[in-house]
């Protein structure tokens, strides 16, 4: 079974037995974006996971494929780091990550470009452009 680290945190490539789904997990420590999020997400009709810790985030992964993946950048472990190995997963390289990020300049938005995530939006989180990223899933997606 194939295994990617981010800092000392598994992530399985196994295919089997892994459920797919058409909700969206959701790793952030901070109550109030959480709320927001969750908001725009029910809004949506789109199911959330939401884990306050990466490494439960990830647990998560080793039996769930959600249609996104959001991460705060806030998290204990550098999201940039967590982006990039789950897009090393090829169960996983097709989810698209969402980065909710704090600094916006050229050397963030470089960073996030690497990893490959689909998504880097400021924070505080602009409600209607989370929500048209949402939308944008469900229109480009089949449900599993």
């Amino acid at each position: 079974m194939a295994m990617s680290s981010a800092r000392g945190l598994l992530v399985s490539s196994h295919m089997a037995e892994v459920a797919h789904s058409n909700s969206v997990l959701v790793v952030t420590p901070s109550h109030p974006l959480r709320v927001l999020l969750e908001l725009a997400i029910e809004e949506q009709g789109i199911e959330a996971h939401f884990f306050e810790k990466a490494q439960e985030g990830l647990n998560f992964l080793k039996s769930h494929t959600p249609r996104a993946i959001v991460l705060d950048d806030s998290l204990e472990i550098d999201p940039f780091s967590i982006a990039s190995r789950l897009k090393m997963s090829r169960r996983l390289r097709e989810v698209p990550v969402i980065l909710l990020i704090s600094d916006n300049d050229e050397r963030t938005k470089l960073t996030a470009e690497f990893t490959r995530a689909e998504h880097v939006l400021s924070k505080p989180v602009d409600r209607k452009a989370f929500s048209a990223i949402l939308r944008n899933l469900s229109q480009t997606q089949p449900s599993s």
